[in-house]
């Protein structure tokens, strides 16, 4: 059982913007504001309120140039190099997504962006600018919700637990090795394995999260490697429990911004062959040293952050 909550007044927290949240404490959609406008200060406070109180924020469809999608990512922090996809011809700050019959989609996955980064991005902001016909859409984990919903004891056992991650955990392995042994050498000697506290007490919100996932995280240090197994196991399976996960269903432009930190998101594949063009900004903690261009060529040209 997940813990109760209380209703939340929002008339008085917020006065710029409008939160509608889509579950308890989790996933709100914001009203009340043009972001095709410059933001003010105190909006752009309220938005990082938000942001930290439902871990992930939707608006309705607003076209944006790219310009103001950068300036949107840059009222939460400082634009981060992203990953290693094709960027926008007009803004190498922004990467593009695009899907289709020559380009399937390969972020059908549960994972938080590049956690096997020494300090990973906080956050990204995307909208999606072409929708196929049918499906598309993308699930969001609290991985809040879900270390709440665990019982106490396994609660205060994962408390003191660091777990490893590593780009080589997911598909990019493969991909070098098809490359040649110098390639795969040269990844290895960049981006080594990072270990992150598995229970990562949220700076904002002072929420605890799971901070382990499918895609990046290896194994829980300092235990034995059959119990590290069972214990990801079961906890990347707890993190998608429905109770936890927020179905999102895309109308052209709109957007949508989470944090990093205490989500993941899986990015459905079930519109091939059809198109879906997704313009995505990525941006650091403030004040953090942040991680820079992932390099393509290094890690095969991937395509999953």
């Amino acid at each position: 059982m997940t813990a109760a909550t209380t209703p939340f007044d929002f008339s008085r927290a917020y006065e710029r913007i409008v939160p509608r949240p889509r579950m308890p404490g989790f996933a709100a959609v914001i009203d009340g504001i043009d972001l095709t406008r410059p933001i003010d200060a105190p909006t752009r406070a309220e938005l990082r309120r938000a942001l930290a109180q439902f871990e992930v924020i939707f608006f309705g469809p607003q076209p944006l140039t790219p310009a103001q999608h950068v300036a949107l990512a840059e009222v939460f922090g400082p634009v981060s190099g992203g990953s290693f996809f094709e960027r926008h011809p007009e803004m190498p700050g922004m990467e593009m997504i695009v899907n289709d019959a020559e380009r399937p989609p390969g972020i059908d996955v549960w994972h938080t962006d590049l956690s096997w980064q020494p300090e990973p991005p906080m956050g990204t902001v995307i909208q999606i600018v072409e929708t196929p016909p049918h499906g598309g859409n993308t699930c969001w984990a609290s991985t809040s919700k879900a270390f709440s919903a665990l019982s106490p004891g396994l609660q205060a056992y994962l408390r003191p637990l660091t777990a490893t991650h590593t780009w080589e955990r997911s598909g990019f392995r493969d991909a070098l090795a098809r490359r040649g042994t110098d390639a795969l050498v040269e990844a290895v000697r960049r981006y080594p394995p990072v270990s992150h506290p598995v229970a990562l007490v949220h700076p904002d919100s002072g929420r605890t999260c799971l901070y382990v996932n499918g895609a990046f995280t290896k194994r829980i240090d300092g235990i034995d490697y059959r119990e590290s197994e069972a214990m990801l196991a079961m906890l990347t399976a707890w993190i998608a429990r429905p109770e936890f996960v927020v179905h999102h269903a895309w109308t052209a432009h709109g957007i949508a911004v989470w944090d990093n930190r205490c989500t993941q998101h899986y990015a459905l594949a079930d519109y091939f062959p059809h198109r879906r063009v997704n313009r995505r900004v990525t941006f650091d903690v403030p004040g953090s040293m942040g991680h820079g261009n992932v390099n393509a060529e290094v890690l095969g040209g991937q395509t999953l952050g």
